[in-house]
């Protein structure tokens, strides 16, 4: 599990759709779908739902999106703070 593929299962979940998410993260799709796959795997649970024409967080998918969101936003706030101060005691 990394920061990368928290921010691709975001992208997804907000898009509902793997080329716009994969267009939105700046990555092919064969690329995002590859990462989601892993972080399904490795967590032993699917997180979106793939249909013909849409991509539906499941139901603990959603749970998990929503900490992924929480975990990014945190990341982002470390990465501010050190961005403005960035001297070394």
């Amino acid at each position: 599990m990394n920061l990368k593929s928290l921010r691709y299962l975001v992208a997804v979940a907000d898009q509902r759709h793997f080329g716009k998410a994969a267009q939105l993260c700046n990555v092919t799709q064969p690329t995002l779908s590859t990462q989601l796959k892993k972080l399904e795997d490795y967590l032993g649970v699917e997180l979106i739902e793939r249909r013909q024409h849409e991509a539906v967080p499941t139901a603990v998918g959603s749970e998990i999106i929503a900490l992924a969101r929480v975990i990014l936003c945190a990341t982002d706030q470390i990465r501010t703070m050190a961005n403005t101060n960035h001297h070394v005691n």
